[in-house]
């Protein structure tokens, strides 16, 4: 039992391990900055496994690269401001456009890919 609820809080610690952005605030946040952006939901399983790579990619991330997430639940508009149509979607932002929108699991080493391709070049 305790090794459930441990995997549970290391889970649900991971959900909440970077800002979260919403419609007031998203501008901002992205203006200017080379950005990951995850659209999640806490009921979603696979939206725990990509936030758990999120948070290992961000211990040896560049330090240009911002993490952000959303909740789909409490921001239905940027939901539809960025077409997001499933979860988890990952969206890799420079300067406030979208280079790369991928939906689905993806590993730190695909993420760190993705980084490298569409963020630093």
């Amino acid at each position: 039992m305790k090794k459930v609820i441990l995997i549970f809080c290391l889970f649900a610690s991971s959900l909440f391990a970077f800002e979260h952005l919403t419609v007031d605030n998203i501008d901002e946040k992205l203006k200017g900055k080379k950005v990951i952006l995850d659209f999640y939901a806490s009921w979603c399983p696979p939206c725990k496994i990509i936030a758990k790579n999120l948070e290992t990619y961000s211990e040896t991330k560049p330090d240009e690269i911002t993490i952000y997430k959303v909740d789909i639940d409490d921001q239905r508009d940027l939901v539809s401001k960025y077409n997001v149509v499933s979860i988890p979607t990952v969206l890799y932002v420079k300067d406030g456009e979208t280079m790369k929108l991928n939906v689905g699991l993806q590993s730190v080493d695909q993420i760190n890919d993705n980084v490298n391709s569409y963020l630093l070049k």
